[in-house]
């Protein structure tokens, strides 16, 4: 038995499927496929049922399914373990993956307040995008995530920490010939202007507030977003913190369009992995602001 297996077996349970377990772990689905079926050799016994649409645990895999998450999670907090050794007492850092549209005032604060209370632990901060956020703690490049819900399932642990406003705007110029006397923009007026996104790749397809038609720029940060809706160039949702200089300013405005989510709010998290035993340095940075929320 060998643990790549064990993570296998795991994956597809807690998936649902082969193909959903090899981008979770990031494997090809045919080396999952062979990984379970190994596991299930080595003991001559079925792991899976497979006659259903979705692969489902039999009887003896239900028992096995049980105790290989206890042994995984052994071998993850020893693995912690070592790599503190490694380092040296008092020497792990404490690495943070945060949305970049999460760094609101508050966030921010908590961060500051937590550096004032643990002068000794380095942070290791890292920001990246939707579910991009969640993919450095799979693949443990980050210890703890703060971030909208984007690809939150059972394998997470996450508490609310804060709140994000979202606002659609637009340059104050194009709104009344978009609006057209009315008070809502209808869709199709949007279609020749540029929705503008923040996305790690062009292909990203894991926004939520998207025209079904139209025009669609993509760009790496928001502050990039923030210089071509304010050029003209093109319409966007905002973060409300980010632009409310702007709008006092009147360098943009608030955009309100038909069935769409012009304006919405929406809850962050603090985010770990279910699986996953946190160093000494990411327990204090949990509750310290488990406490202060």
């Amino acid at each position: 038995m060998k643990l790549d297996q064990l993570r296998a077996f795991i994956a597809v349970v807690e998936s649902g499927s082969f193909r959903a377990a090899a981008e979770a772990i990031h494997k090809t689905q045919p080396s999952i496929s062979a990984a379970v079926k190994a596991l299930e050799a080595q003991y001559g016994l079925q792991l899976l049922d497979r006659d259903s649409y979705r692969p489902t645990l039999t009887a003896q895999g239900k028992a096995f399914f049980k105790q290989s998450k206890k042994l995984l999670s052994q071998v993850n907090q020893l693995e912690s373990l070592g790599h503190h050794l490694a380092q040296g007492e008092g020497q792990q850092s404490l690495r943070l993956c945060i949305s970049q549209m999460s760094l609101t005032d508050h966030i921010i604060g908590l961060l500051k307040s937590f550096e004032a209370a643990h002068p000794q632990i380095t942070i290791e901060l890292t920001t990246d995008h939707l579910n991009g956020v969640q993919e450095h703690l799979i693949k443990e490049k980050s210890d703890i995530a703060i971030g909208p819900s984007y690809g939150l399932d059972d394998r997470h642990i996450f508490v609310e920490v804060g709140k994000l406003e979202m606002m659609s705007v637009v340059h104050p110029d194009l709104l009344p010939e978009l609006q057209a006397g009315a008070q809502k923009v209808k869709q199709q007026a949007l279609y020749s202007l540029p929705q503008i996104l923040v996305s790690r790749a062009a292909e990203d397809q894991a926004h939520r507030f998207v025209l079904p038609a139209g025009k669609r720029w993509h760009v790496n940060d928001f502050q990039a977003k923030k210089s071509l809706v304010q050029a003209g160039m093109g319409w966007a949702r905002m973060p409300y913190y980010m632009i409310k200089d702007s709008l006092d300013e009147g360098r943009l405005v608030r955009m309100d369009v038909e069935n769409f989510t012009s304006h919405s709010q929406f809850p962050l998290f603090m985010i770990r992995l279910r699986n996953q035993t946190l160093s000494h340095e990411a327990s204090q940075f949990w509750d310290h602001v488990k406490a202060a929320v």
